[in-house]
């Protein structure tokens, strides 16, 4: 054995893995520094390149980083018997693919958001499927008035799991639901990108003159296969851009 070309081997492979351990440390460690990524020099850097676009938050920038890990997930399956049971023939209902859909007439006084966002509260709470939810958005559209609750899990909205009220002026509604059941975090956890990175990250999506709405964390899972048994989801954040939504994935892999 050519003991001096193995000892050569053997520096050049230490050295390549302590760039490697290094990366990784500034990734974890110094990469993720709030202080550093939240510093008014980094803010104004932010703008600046927003402003090339003449793009405008119109919302506070999440500060917080925290270590989150994929979730398992599948999708609520009720059967006719459990929604004969909830229901209890109050109204036309039909599932189709895991979503329940529902024929209904609202008692609201007055066509207008507010209105109908109480009845749909209501609503919920008379079926119980008011848990780990919140409102996402209420639309007045020209002919109807369109209100979307999102799943939640702990702190974190859980997309694609919705209801949808649709409201029209002779007090008849739709709703309709698909929902996500969480079933267990995995392990290992991983630190998520700033929502400075994630803004970065949409700049090519987000076209001139737009408004940034909403910037939140959660999960979000898009899938049209409805047989899934289970499924594994990740954190991602959520712009609301104009009235469009962009997302972007919270592990930097």
């Amino acid at each position: 054995m050519d003991w001096s070309k193995s000892k050569t081997i053997l520096i050049i492979a230490f050295i390549l893995t302590n760039i490697v351990l290094g990366y990784n440390l500034y990734i974890n460690v110094f990469r993720y520094d709030s202080q550093d990524i939240f510093s008014d020099s980094s803010i104004n850097n932010l703008n600046k390149l927003l402003s090339t676009k003449n793009i405008s938050i119109n919302t506070q920038i999440p500060k917080e980083i925290p270590s989150l890990s994929t979730l398992s997930i599948k999708y609520e399956d009720l059967s006719k018997s459990d929604l004969d049971a909830v229901f209890k023939g109050s109204g036309l209902y039909k599932i189709q693919n895991k979503h329940i859909m529902y024929n209904g007439k609202s008692d609201i006084n007055d066509f207008d958001i507010n209105e109908c966002t109480s009845f749909t509260k209501k609503f919920l709470k008379k079926y119980n499927f008011d848990d780990d939810t919140y409102l996402k958005s209420t639309i007045n559209k020209q002919d109807c008035i369109e209100i979307i609750y999102t799943g939640k899990y702990k702190d974190y909205f859980l997309e694609d799991s919705y209801m949808k009220f649709v409201f029209y002026d002779n007090k008849d509604f739709l709703f309709e639901r698909l929902w996500i059941v969480p079933i267990e975090e995995k392990k290992q956890k991983k630190r998520v990108i700033s929502s400075v990175e994630a803004i970065m990250s949409a700049y090519s999506q987000m076209p001139k003159d737009s408004v940034i709405n909403e910037i939140r964390l959660g999960y979000y899972f898009e899938s049209n296969n409805m047989d899934i048994e289970q499924g594994d989801i990740g954190p991602v954040w959520r712009l609301k851009v104009n009235n469009e939504y962009i997302y972007i994935k919270a592990f930097d892999l």
